[in-house]
């Protein structure tokens, strides 16, 4: 089996989980065949290949880069910056909820404003309609995609992407409430999310949907960046990220938050012993601990006033 054929097959199984391998300069061929023996051999203390992915995702060195080298040069992406990056902090402190609520309407309105700047670039009329415009917007990736005929890996790699934005908002993301009432179709939906808030009470399913999102994300803004090959090549081959302090600095501060849900941060108190409680998670003496603590850590704050 050779490398595409590895990715292929790795790939398939994870759209079965509406996910897919990261699109990461990271992403190499040693990579691929480390994510197969994932899914050949997989570790259930290290949640197999779905538990690498997460991974890869939610890698505070990856987010830091993605906001940095992807996200801010997608030109569709700068009125929702501070969105997104709200969204990511509350995903290093495992906010799950607030950063996945956060990040569902983003979504939509980042499709819109390419859909605005198409309409501008040919002059085109008529309101927004989703479908029509991502159906046109996949034909078109396609058509561009095509034309490159001097890197056939990197045109393989774009496809896949194209593919999998195509399954996951056509297919997956918008369906109807009566179309996407089993499995993770009806955990990963914009509407359920929306109108009923389903799902959300789940920790792990809002944890992987905060997982599925990012990654569509990340595949939208690597799709808007590879139709401008200079500033594609200018933010995947030329970042000096060591010296980029901006980079630095985010990277620093989603590690720092990353690390310290290791232990009990304010948001773990808060779900370990309010909201699981069915499971005795936190005893009333534990509570009571906690209690002082924090009002230890008051005084200390006050004392600096």
């Amino acid at each position: 089996m050779n490398l595409w054929e590895t990715y292929v097959k790795v790939d398939k199984h994870l759209n079965e989980k509406l996910l897919t391998i990261p699109p990461y300069p990271c992403v190499s061929g040693k990579r691929i065949q480390e994510l197969l023996a994932s899914l050949e051999n997989p570790d259930p203390a290290w949640g197999g290949l779905d538990g690498e992915i997460l991974r890869m995702v939610k890698n505070p060195w990856q987010r830091a880069y993605q906001i940095e080298y992807r996200f801010k040069p997608t030109k569709i992406f700068n009125d929702f910056m501070k969105i997104i990056e709200s969204a990511t902090y509350d995903l290093m402190i495992g906010n799950y909820i607030c950063s996945y609520l956060s990040l569902v309407p983003v979504v939509e309105a980042i499709l819109r404003k390419w859909f605005n700047e198409i309409k501008s670039i040919n002059k085109q009329g008529g309101d927004f309609n989703r479908k029509i415009f991502v159906e046109n917007l996949v034909k078109y990736l396609y058509e561009k995609n095509n034309e490159r005929h001097t890197n056939i890996k990197f045109q393989n790699w774009i496809n896949n992407q194209i593919k999998f934005f195509d399954f996951m908002i056509n297919e997956v993301f918008y369906l109807r409430f009566k179309d996407s009432e089993e499995g993770v179709k009806k955990e990963f939906n914009r509407n359920r999310t929306l109108h009923l808030l389903d799902n959300i009470e789940d920790v792990e399913v809002v944890r992987d949907n905060n997982t599925r999102i990012f990654l569509l994300l990340d595949i939208i803004a690597e799709l808007y960046l590879s139709l401008n090959e200079e500033l594609y090549n200018q933010n995947t081959f030329h970042t000096d990220y060591e010296k980029n302090i901006d980079f630095n600095l985010r990277w620093k501060i989603y590690l720092k938050s990353a690390m310290e849900t290791i232990n009990f941060t304010d948001m773990t108190i808060i779900n370990f012993a309010f909201y699981q409680e069915e499971k005795k998670t936190m005893t009333d003496e534990q509570k009571q601990k906690f209690i002082e603590q924090k009002e230890y850590q008051i005084q200390f704050i006050q004392s600096k006033n």
